[in-house]
């Protein structure tokens, strides 16, 4: 009796320490819930709603259940799985076909359908957010493209245009399916092989126009995709699409006259209204994103006018002759389109006050278009130079005044391009046919070059808002190829002169001719040293070193073994006295520099 009553006094104790450890633990949980319904993190007995901000939502709420990726590693084998499974439905179709159980029509529709029937299985697997709805629209448009293309190119009973509408029809659906579901591999997929199984179709000699309005749709398509953060490098792929329907076109354009002309029909009369929508069409969607605040201006939007106008020139330029006797229309267009883009460039700047965004790329395809013009219109173009480079000091005002760095830029490529032309088209060279042309536009060259260098170094960028200036050339080393630029000029300068006073002097003055070039590049040498001191500017010493190193070489390489009397004397004396000048120049510069120590 006593041990029983021990025994129940021991199990009271038990239970009296898990009493207490279940009110300890009670407790703890009551102070951690106390704790959590002062920070506002549930919802309270109330039904009040938590006052904390809510983790925000991925843009793309597909993206982790109702939309994986389709490399999805913990997906792959039943995707794999599955696409075999399809594959082996579309192939015992393919059999039925070949072995003539069934004629070659119904083959291809029960193809097309089945195709069909897998689209719309993607459009509820999506809705259901299985992990299997990529693979059924995916495979679903590339066997659709598939029969359109066989039966089309050879079985031949599908015609051009209903090829061409079945394309558009699925690239539709399967664009809406992935603008729906932000599925953006099947907008990778789908936009690019519309258009490449377009080009497909008839090649080399599709019907133009149909083929033209469905790039043009794909254009929109991967320009749509992009502004809503979908597919970054679509429009890369489109625009190589559509450049080689371009340049397939121009090209069948351009052998019209040929030994071998096209044997079949191009659709001439649509060549250039297609060309000017499809430029109108990229500058609207550049525009749109320049315009659009939330849209950062990447690299794609800055070098696309450019691209356009270049190859809007080129296709227009090589297909002009082609269609039509007289070509003056096309060149007075170009100089148009060339001020609509100038002009839109200075109604951005005005949009966007304080930093004129997106205004020097459209200035920049501007200027190729004008220069591009001007040098296949006119037959000597120094009349021509002194514009370009006043355009480029007035293109680097511009830019501060716009707080533009791009422009400034711009205005560098502008003055190179003005110098670069004149020396490749010959309008510096002497003899001219055209001398006044030659000598003002090489002494523009070299006042306004110089000019421009000058400003560029007493007015420094402003880095912040440009990459290449804070992250590319800090320094504005840049600006060196003015000084290089108005050198340049100067040098064709002081040539023109020296030309137009041996010339008249005698007649056989090729000897002194040449001398006087090295006397010109060695002064020049001596000039630039002694500039280079008196500032202390490394720059300049180098540009100078450079130039003594030019003319030593055309003294020592050209004229000891192509001139002979007095002109090689004062050649290779002015080589002399250009190496003893630097002697001076370095033996200074390093005193100067021992004192400023």
């Amino acid at each position: 009796m006593g041990n029983h009553v021990e025994s129940q006094a021991q199990g009271i104790e038990h239970l009296t320490k898990q009493v207490q450890i279940l009110k300890e633990r009670v407790e703890q949980l009551s102070n951690r819930l106390s704790a959590l319904e002062s920070s506002g993190n549930i919802v309270t007995s109330r039904g009040t709603a938590s006052q904390n901000t809510a983790r925000p939502l991925p843009q793309n709420i597909y993206a982790s259940a109702a939309s994986p990726g389709i490399f999805d590693t913990t997906s792959l084998l039943p995707r794999i799985a599955t696409v075999c499974f399809l594959l082996v439905i579309a192939l015992i179709l393919r059999t039925i076909t070949d072995n003539e159980i069934i004629n070659t029509q119904a083959g291809s529709v029960l193809g097309m359908t089945y195709a069909a029937i897998l689209i719309l299985l993607g459009w509820r697997l999506y809705g259901k957010k299985s992990r299997l709805a990529p693979v059924f629209p995916a495979c679903g448009i590339l066997l659709l493209f598939s029969v359109v293309l066989e039966t089309h190119a050879h079985y031949e009973s599908l015609s051009t245009i209903g090829a061409y509408s079945i394309l558009f029809v699925a690239g539709s659906a399967i664009f809406a399916l992935s603008m729906r579901y932000r599925a953006s591999f099947l907008v990778s997929l789908g936009v690019p092989c519309t258009a490449a199984v377009a080009l497909a179709i008839d090649f080399p000699y599709p019907v133009y126009p149909i083929l033209g309005l469905l790039m043009l749709s794909a254009i929109i398509a991967s320009s749509y995709a992009y502004k809503q953060q979908m597919c970054r490098y679509l429009r890369w792929s489109i625009l190589f699409l559509a450049s080689i329907f371009w340049g397939l076109w121009t090209w069948k354009i351009h052998d019209i006259h040929s030994t071998h002309p096209p044997t079949a029909p191009l659709h001439e009369s649509w060549f250039f209204p297609m060309l000017f929508v499809f430029w109108a069409a990229y500058l609207t969607t550049v525009v749109l994103n320049v315009l659009k605040k939330d849209l950062k201006l990447g690299f794609f939007e800055s070098i696309l006018p450019t691209i356009m106008a270049l190859g809007a020139f080129g296709a227009g330029h090589a297909a002009v002759h082609s269609l039509v006797q007289d070509s003056s229309w096309f060149f007075v267009t170009i100089v148009v389109i060339a001020t609509m883009h100038l002009g839109l460039a200075w109604w951005l700047a005005s949009h966007n006050r304080e930093k004129a965004a997106g205004a020097n790329v459209f200035i920049f395809a501007g200027a190729c278009l004008i220069v591009l013009t001007a040098m296949t219109v006119f037959t000597h173009i120094g009349y021509l130079l002194p514009v370009i480079s006043t355009s480029a000091l007035f293109l680097a005002l511009l830019s501060a005044y716009w707080k533009n760095e791009g422009v400034r830029i711009t205005s560098y490529v502008l003055q190179i391009t003005a110098c670069a032309a004149g020396i490749i088209t010959g309008a510096l060279m002497v003899p001219s046919s055209a001398s006044i042309a030659t000598g003002l536009a090489a002494l523009c060259l070299f006042v306004f070059s110089l000019v421009q260098y000058s400003w560029s170094r007493s007015h420094e960028p402003v880095r912040d808002n440009s990459f290449f200036f804070s992250a590319v050339d800090k320094k504005d080393y840049s600006a060196v190829v003015l000084l290089i630029t108005g050198l340049l000029g100067g040098y064709y300068f002081t040539q023109f002169g020296l030309y137009e006073i041996v010339s008249r002097m005698s007649t056989d003055f090729t000897f002194q001719f040449k001398s006087g070039q090295s006397l010109i590049i060695n002064t020049g040498a001596i000039v630039m040293m002694y500039l280079a001191l008196k500032k202390r500017d490394k720059e300049l010493i180098f540009v100078g070193a450079a130039i003594a190193l030019i003319g030593a070489g055309k003294v020592f390489l050209f004229d000891l073994f192509g001139i002979k009397g007095m002109p090689l004397v004062l050649s290779v004396f002015s080589t002399g006295v250009v190496a003893a000048f630097g002697s001076v120049v370095m033996g200074r510069w390093q005193k100067k520099e021992t004192e400023t120590a």
